[in-house]
C-alpha cells in the first residue's frame, strides 16, 4: 500500500511491524497446572461442586460453584482459601490478588461444557 504524500497518516505495514506481542507459552501452561490444582486447595468433596475457572488479567482467580451454597460456604473460608492459592501460584511464578466465587457461571457453563 502507497503512503499518501504529505500525511501523517501510517500504513497497515507500519502499525503491525510496531506491535509487540508478549504471549508467553510457559505462562499458559502454568496457569494451566494451577487451574488443575484446585482439588488440593479445596478437598475432594468441594472440588465436585466447584471449579477453579480462570484468571484475569489483573490476578483475580474466579471460581465457579454449583450453587449458592456452595459459594456462601467457599466465602466463609475465603481467607484461608486465598492464603493456599496465593502460595500455590507463587511456587509457579504466578501471582493472585483475590477470588470471587459465581454460581450463576456454572450453569452458563454445564450448559456449554461438561465441568
Amino acid at each position: 500500500m502507497k503512503k499518501i504524500n504529505n500525511s501523517n497518516f501510517e500504513t497497515i505495514q507500519e502499525i503491525i511491524s510496531g506491535l509487540k506481542f508478549n504471549y508467553e507459552a510457559s505462562s499458559a501452561i502454568k496457569k494451566e497446572e494451577f487451574l488443575s490444582s484446585w482439588e488440593d486447595i479445596v478437598g475432594k468433596k468441594i472440588s465436585k461442586f466447584s471449579k477453579l475457572l480462570e484468571i484475569s488479567d489483573d490476578n483475580i482467580a474466579t471460581v465457579v460453584c454449583a450453587d449458592s451454597f456452595v459459594a456462601n460456604e467457599l466465602f466463609y473460608e475465603k481467607d484461608k482459601i486465598l492464603a493456599i492459592m496465593i502460595e500455590k501460584a507463587e511456587k509457579l511464578g504466578i501471582e493472585i490478588k483475590d477470588v470471587i466465587f459465581n454460581y450463576k457461571r456454572w450453569k452458563e457453563l454445564t450448559n456449554e461444557e461438561e465441568i
